[in-house]
């Protein structure tokens, strides 16, 4: 029987602490979680705690750096100059639905953590989700100058529009009627279809909507003429 090295350990505690305290801070914010109880959750002791982290603080920021770190680098990845800007929203989108759905706390914390005004919620927000709103608006720009994108589209508010969407999606999806499967995968594709629909209709040219038939990845088609509306807006 093989054993597992101490490091792997340590890392496997960290994560299960980590998505403990996502649900915590989800549910009482910064300030109304207790360190106790997501030691209890986790089935360790309070002192072992800060073996990882120093203490809350360090530990509230490590929930939300998680998966911010997993969502950044695609951000930076997808919404590259070159390409069919469509096909890259609907890369970006899936992506981040799905990591999304595989941590449903995190949702629910990011909002908390805006509603709370905390000192340090502040700083998770203007420090993580800022960035990814300014490389949305910069995107949706570029495009907009080539001639892609329509040029009445509000680049900061589609931004905002599409995140406020998705965060809903992930923290009141279950409250609200028809109630979704069990498995809730095929509710997550039928809004993440209506999602990318919506998105191309705000960003697409009037002239361009209509007979476009390119699928992006993933089966959604682009309501715009995909690689060709790029190609023409790049000549």
């Amino acid at each position: 029987m093989s054993v597992r090295p101490a490091t792997d350990r340590r890392d496997d505690t960290r994560e299960r602490i980590i998505e403990a305290a996502q649900e915590i801070f989800a549910r009482d914010g910064f300030d109304g979680a207790k360190m106790q109880e997501i030691a209890d959750r986790v089935g360790i002791q309070r002192p072992s705690l800060f073996y990882h982290f120093k203490n809350k603080e360090a530990l509230f920021v490590a929930a939300h750096e998680q998966v911010f770190a997993r969502i950044e680098p695609i951000f930076r990845e997808s919404l590259v100059p070159d390409g069919d800007p469509f096909a890259q929203l609907d890369r970006v989108t899936r992506t981040v639905l799905a990591i999304m759905a595989e941590q449903p706390g995190f949702a629910r914390m990011v909002a908390r953590t805006a509603v709370d005004r905390h000192p340090a919620a502040l700083r998770i927000v203007r420090g993580y989700l800022q960035p990814l709103i300014d490389l949305s608006v910069e995107f949706v720009r570029r495009h907009q100058r080539r001639g892609i994108f329509r040029p009445d589209a509000d680049p900061f508010f589609f931004t905002l529009n599409s995140w406020g969407a998705a965060l809903i999606y992930f923290t009141a999806r279950d409250l609200l009627a028809p109630s979704p499967a069990a498995s809730g995968a095929n509710d997550r594709e039928r809004f993440t279809r209506s999602l990318l629909q919506m998105g191309n209709r705000a960003l697409a040219p009037s002239g361009r909507r209509a007979g476009a038939t390119k699928s992006a990845p993933g089966g959604v088609k682009s309501l715009a003429s995909g690689g060709g509306a790029a190609r023409r807006g790049r000549s």
